[in-house]
């Protein structure tokens, strides 16, 4: 009987980067499983250059999208293997994967501190590493299948503010090469961002810039000052 998401009407360009904001309950995830499509909205539609995502081309969006959670999966196995995550060793290319490193701020990690480089088993679950670099492990493996979108979900909130600044400097190396959508609770996330939405209570309150709406929304105020 109550509704999700409210008269919720956005437009992202290409290769721009976008942030959805918001407190707990107000919507993110809702929006992002919509826009991923693993929600079928009741009413409306999501649209991909003018045309609209069915069961029919539902497959085809999202091999187009990589996506970062908050929390990664990692096998124990190497860090190759966790990059190219669900590739035949034999299979994995390797010039895919420095260059998915370097752009997710990995590679220079990997060839100076571990002793095998790629080569190198990471425990069950990266016990070996810290959660920055499983997190950029996250995004190298989001970005080795060249997407055309990349979604990160939350993917810092679990982070300290060094280590989210690390995962975040990976995110600014990709400029406006692929259009990203970063859903985050702590602003910080979303500074770098060309477009904010913030999310209440399942509708779009403000959007703007990051300094436009320190300016004009007093609930995207505080929530800076957190």
């Amino acid at each position: 009987k109550r509704t999700s998401l409210e008269n919720i009407s956005l437009i992202i360009p290409a290769f721009s980067k976008v942030g959805i904001v918001g407190s707990t309950g107000s919507g993110k995830t809702t929006m992002v499983d919509v826009i991923l499509g693993l929600l079928d909205p009741q009413a409306g539609e999501l649209i991909v250059d003018d045309s609209a995502i069915t069961n029919i081309n539902k497959r085809s969006w999202q091999k187009s999208i990589g996506y970062v959670p908050q929390q990664i999966y990692l096998a124990d196995d190497t860090v190759a293997s966790n990059i190219a995550f669900g590739v035949e060793t034999k299979h994995i290319d390797q010039k895919l994967i420095e260059k998915a490193s370097k752009m997710a701020n990995l590679h220079d990690f990997v060839t100076s501190e571990l002793p095998k480089n790629y080569n190198t088993i990471i425990g069950e679950r990266g016990i070996r590493l810290s959660g920055g670099q499983r997190q950029r492990i996250g995004i190298a493996r989001a970005l080795y299948q060249d997407p055309k979108i990349l979604i990160l979900d939350e993917a810092t909130s679990s982070l300290d503010n060094l280590t989210e600044n690390m995962v975040m400097e990976a995110m600014n190396n990709l400029g406006n090469k692929i259009t990203t959508i970063i859903i985050a609770h702590r602003l910080s996330t979303v500074k770098k961002c060309d477009q904010i939405y913030l999310l209440n209570k399942g509708r779009i309150e403000a959007q703007g810039t990051f300094e436009d709406l320190l300016i004009t929304n007093k609930n995207f105020k505080k929530m800076a000052s957190i």
